[in-house]
């Protein structure tokens, strides 16, 4: 398998423009919207449509799960590299981060990696069938956007205290899961996105081996979706540390030493 690769179709989907959603009537019309999504399973089944000609569910998810853990592995095993050659400074790189990371966990398995989804059919959660997720309108894809990625700016969290960070990184990544951009795969596209954010910009290291071992994302995001916000903070809180944190307290402290011992020798 190919390692992470920014490039998809020949075209550098790094800064390509995300590309608007065409606002004519036709295209959120309900026949056009039905059409759009009858289109992605096999006749007369739920079964999305595959590269492997999968048309049993169960065989589809047993294979679907194995390839995206090892492309998950792969992708932290290159995070570094990544991490230096990602910009995020406009909506549109953040957008094509995300565009590019769904489409590299899922190309060898869906057509539609790394695209859009293109109709507004609330259901079942294809990342967690046992929960129902209503997602955000197409129409509404840029104003949500817009809002989600102010709580991905550093300056957001300049007065936070490290808990305060936790607690609100949650609540951002829980609003991006919200928006259900893509067709599979928003939990896991949503985690390894914010990843780069909280290590690059926040200083937070994120654990996700552990994460993931340790709990079911679709869940904690499903359950967020849900207005309970808690379980996600608290899995976040246990994989997540600030290194500098304990530098700094112990700079203080030090510098706290120093004034104590300048006062003794004046007196």
């Amino acid at each position: 398998m190919a390692l992470f690769d920014f490039k998809r179709n020949g075209e550098n989907t790094m800064s390509e423009n995300h590309g608007k959603l065409d606002l004519d009537y036709p295209f959120f019309s309900y026949d056009n919207q039905e059409k759009r999504f009858k289109d992605l399973t096999y006749n007369h089944t739920d079964t999305l449509k595959n590269k492997f000609n999968i048309k049993s569910n169960y065989k589809l998810s047993e294979k679907e799960e194995n390839i995206v853990k090892l492309k998950i592995g792969m992708f932290l095993e290159q995070k570094e590299e990544i991490y230096e050659r990602v910009q995020l400074e406009t909506q549109d790189d953040k957008i094509a981060f995300l565009k590019a990371i769904n489409n590299y966990l899922y190309k060898e398995i869906y057509d539609f990696a790394g695209k859009f989804r293109t109709y507004d059919f609330a259901g079942q959660s294809n990342d967690n069938p046992h929960y129902f997720i209503q997602p955000v309108k197409l129409e509404d894809f840029d104003i949500a956007f817009n809002e989600v990625f102010k709580g991905f700016d550093k300056d957001y969290y300049e007065r936070c205290s490290y808990e305060e960070k936790i607690a609100l990184f949650s609540l951002n990544m829980s609003k991006l899961y919200d928006i259900q951009t893509f067709v599979k795969g928003n939990s896991v596209t949503t985690l390894l996105f914010s990843q780069l954010f909280a290590e690059r910009e926040l200083g937070l290291e994120i654990d996700i081996d552990r994460l993931l071992k340790n709990n079911d994302v679709s869940e904690l995001f499903a359950l967020a979706h849900e207005k309970d916000l808690l379980p996600l903070i608290e899995a976040m809180d246990e994989c997540t540390s600030e290194p500098h944190r304990y530098d700094k307290l112990f700079e203080d402290e030090l510098e706290n030493e120093e004034i104590e011992q300048d006062e003794e020798l004046e007196i």
